[in-house]
């Protein structure tokens, strides 16, 4: 009995193990905090940009406006990756909760007629 306790635990402690691994290897969070490290960089790079700088581009503030849309994607990227969890590899989905009235055996409205209806059968009618 104790090895199959020993068993079970390990393989639990695998799957927690995989899990771990998969959120910690989402390419979300890889992407989206490149994104954040570039656009902060090239943010700063648009506050410390010169009137040259800011000549040389027709007048607007490329790395200002790059690095602010380089921080919004990453953070955006990052948002999703918190909204929208990675599952354990070959986790199963949860099941979604019941619907009153719904499922198997839950009379007319599931797709058979039921008795008095067009199409339903009455009960002793001898078909089927």
């Amino acid at each position: 009995m104790s090895e199959e306790y020993e068993y079970r635990h390990e393989v639990e402690d695998l799957q927690q193990k995989s899990a771990t691994a998969a959120r910690l290897f989402d390419v979300r969070r890889i992407i989206g905090g490149l994104f954040v490290i570039y656009g902060i960089i090239v943010l700063i790079a648009g506050f410390t940009a010169s009137d040259a700088d800011v000549r040389k581009a027709s007048g607007i503030n490329i790395n200002l406006w790059t690095g602010s849309c380089m921080l919004a994607v990453g953070l955006l990227f990052l948002l999703w990756m918190r909204l929208r969890p990675l599952s354990a590899p070959g986790a199963e989905p949860k099941p979604e909760p019941a619907r009153p009235g719904g499922g198997p055996g839950a009379g007319p409205g599931t797709g058979e007629p039921g008795p008095g209806e067009p199409g339903g059968r009455e009960p002793g009618s001898g078909t089927g």
